[in-house]
């Protein structure tokens, strides 16, 4: 339960787009955990669709029970802070779910899903980031990027083999190093952040940020820093009106 003196508002959108014929993503929060999930699933229409609700339904069971004793009797754990390790704990039970669920299913071989959550406690959003969706922070009328995208054009731009300028047309584009229940184990970036009061965190799908440029995301920022159920329509009728090629997703938080 979230005992902080900071107030989060939350909202969310998803949307099919204008291409794709189902929506594949899955978005959700809980203000009482003082958590925002997005996933967007990979593996065909329905075991992306699988994939991606499953994560998010995991991970707010996991959080609605205490957490494993197991987690804490780990040597490595001894040293992470309690909101850390249960964000980490839930990721990881979420990770398990979905690849046994492929294994015993064959249609759903292969499936997984990006994944994103915050989680807000005391001062501070705990982020968990998995895959090519992305945690933007809107702060001071400036955005930025809290994620790294697990793809081969990062690694590639990393690397110096491409320029981001030339990472739009790049083969490699949309190509996942990392994605949620593929393997028995996933390696999830985790880092926190403190907040202020007037912070916004956006969760977004790469159907959201392909299709909207920085500028625009920037605009409506502006605009909707008020009403953030009207900044995650904004930002998906933006995406969608720029060409809407994926399933478009975003989910805010507003930090009172």
């Amino acid at each position: 339960m979230n005992t902080s003196a900071f107030a989060w508002e939350f909202a969310g959108a998803s949307d099919t787009g204008q291409v794709r014929p189902g929506n594949e993503d899955a978005i959700a929060w809980d203000t009482g955990f003082g958590l925002a999930l997005l996933a967007d699933g990979m593996g065909g229409y329905e075991g992306g669709e699988i994939a991606s609700n499953l994560a998010i339904k995991t991970v707010l069971e996991s959080f609605s029970k205490p957490m494993a004793p197991h987690w804490r009797e780990a040597e490595w754990t001894r040293k992470i802070s309690d909101p850390v390790l249960k964000l980490y704990a839930a990721v990881s039970e979420a990770n398990q779910c979905v690849h046994e669920t492929a294994l015993k299913q064959p249609r759903y071989e292969g499936m997984g899903t990006t994944f994103l959550a915050a989680y807000f406690h005391d001062d501070r959003a705990t982020l968990a980031h998995i895959g090519d969706s992305r945690i933007y922070l809107w702060r001071n009328h400036v955005l930025k990027q809290l994620t790294v995208d697990h793809t081969m054009i990062q690694e590639r731009i990393e690397n110096g083999e491409i320029t981001p300028a030339e990472a739009t047309s790049d083969a490699y584009r949309g190509v996942l190093t990392r994605a949620l229940g593929v393997d028995a184990v996933v390696e999830v970036d985790m880092r926190e952040v403190v907040c202020m009061s007037g912070d916004i965190f956006l969760l977004c799908s790469d159907g959201c940020y392909d299709m909207l440029a920085y500028n625009e995301i920037i605009s409506i920022m502006n605009a909707c820093q008020e009403d953030p159920q009207q900044l995650v329509r904004q930002l998906v009728r933006q995406a969608n009106e720029n060409g809407g090629y994926d399933n478009i997703s975003a989910v805010v938080v507003r930090v009172g």
